[in-house]
């Protein structure tokens, strides 16, 4: 059978499962692109910010990872065009063709236009350096404090505010007010602690998840002393304080915003089909609209369920959707026919910070606390024990 190159483009979840699905036949060559040299563990973001790991947990060096595999090559480089009729792609440096096209450069955090001021003094946390940079201005700020305490001065309120009560919000309330509540305790200092703010714009925190989630995951915000703000729109952030809809201001020393997200930026660039919010439009077979040997997966395409709606981004959806084309490329090349993608999540779980969890496994089993926690720190290094193992063999290589 004549050999197909498959060029992957963005090494996230979704990318990094199309190349271990497709590595597995020997007439396909692979070429995986990422302006990174990383792969970045998205899910454990939160871990790091709160210091309970190292920025080493979070990441998998991409050149080594890409190495362990026979018929791979990874090229860390941006991409400048991609030509859909000679079937090409351009970065500063190559010039790349391609059988069949797998895009999976992910999202960036969504700031609605019409919020005066989020950009500007929001911060998001869907990438290391901007995670890293939040991190290291707490801690100083925490510093500071102490030193101002120690001095006689008075300490003025410290607010974090975080935008939006979904998954993320949830997880990241959580995980800063287990961090500082360890912090001033481990270390007895006197002066006042941190008062987290969560802003959520609906009447219930994780919207339309499952009753159990939302009931134990609000029960464990209150026990960790984080306040949440329900039926409250942000209207205007200013330098240090939020203004809502209602006329409520509310000071802060850090804001992250977590109230949706867009498409990565390539799609601006490709003259491909996309949503209002940059997520590439694709058919049942996961192929962008139009094209039937390009493919998009996991948070940069408009995947809808059985009703019409958009599937909500997770790791899980990107790893799924990558499988899929994976088959879905074998099966062109057997002459068989595409299948429809269909997702139904298999389970989900909830970091609500320190040692405690929440989730539904497989079958409907409801979990939470200490086990919670402990099952998903093991579905974690289930994906990632393998990775780190062929990103060992590829570095000796």
């Amino acid at each position: 059978m004549k050999s197909i190159h498959v060029v992957i483009i963005g090494g996230g979840y979704g990318g990094i499962r199309a190349l271990q699905s497709l590595s597995k036949h020997p007439n396909i060559t692979l070429t995986l692109i990422d302006k990174h040299p990383y792969h970045n563990l998205q899910t454990e973001v939160y871990d790091f910010m709160a210091n309970k790991v190292d920025m080493s947990h979070i990441m998998i060096d991409l050149p080594s990872l890409i190495k362990s595999f026979a018929h791979a090559t990874f090229i860390c480089e941006e991409i400048r065009s991609i030509n859909t009729h000679t079937h090409q792609i351009h970065t500063p440096t190559y010039t790349i063709g391609y059988d069949q096209l797998i895009l999976a450069t992910g999202s960036r955090t969504y700031f609605p236009h019409f919020i005066h001021g989020l950009r500007t003094y929001a911060h998001g946390v869907k990438n290391i350096p901007i995670a890293l940079n939040f991190k290291q201005q707490f801690e100083r700020a925490l510093l500071n404090r102490i030193e101002t305490h120690s001095q006689g001065d008075d300490i003025q309120p410290f607010n974090i505010v975080i935008g939006g009560a979904g998954l993320s919000g949830v997880e990241i309330a959580a995980e800063m007010a287990a961090y500082a509540n360890q912090f001033y305790q481990h270390g007895n200092f006197g002066c006042r602690g941190v008062d987290v703010y969560l802003i959520d714009a609906y009447e219930s925190i994780l919207f339309g998840m499952d009753p159990f989630l939302i009931d134990s995951s609000h029960q464990r915000l209150l026990k960790l002393g984080v306040h949440v703000w329900h039926n409250n729109r942000i209207k205007e952030v200013l330098e240090r304080e939020i203004i809502l809809d209602n006329g409520k201001i509310l000071p802060f020393e850090f804001m992250i915003f977590t109230g949706g997200i867009v498409a990565s930026t390539l799609t601006q660039h490709l003259g491909l089909p996309t949503n209002p919010k940059g997520h590439l439009e694709v058919n049942d077979h996961l192929n962008v609209q139009g094209h039937t040997n390009i493919y998009a997966i996991g948070d940069i395409a408009h995947i809808c369920n059985e009703e019409g709606k958009m599937i909500p981004p997770t790791a899980q959806l990107a790893q799924r959707s990558a499988e899929h084309v994976a088959k879905n490329i074998l099966n062109a090349r057997q002459g068989k026919a595409k299948e429809s993608f269909h997702f139904s999540p298999k389970g989900v779980m909830i970091a609500l910070g320190g040692e405690y969890g929440a989730g539904i496994l497989p079958g409907g089993i409801k979990v939470k606390g200490y086990l919670a926690y402990v099952i998903k720190k093991a579905i974690f290094w289930l994906y990632t024990a393998p990775l780190r193992r062929r990103s060992a063999i590829g570095k000796r290589r």
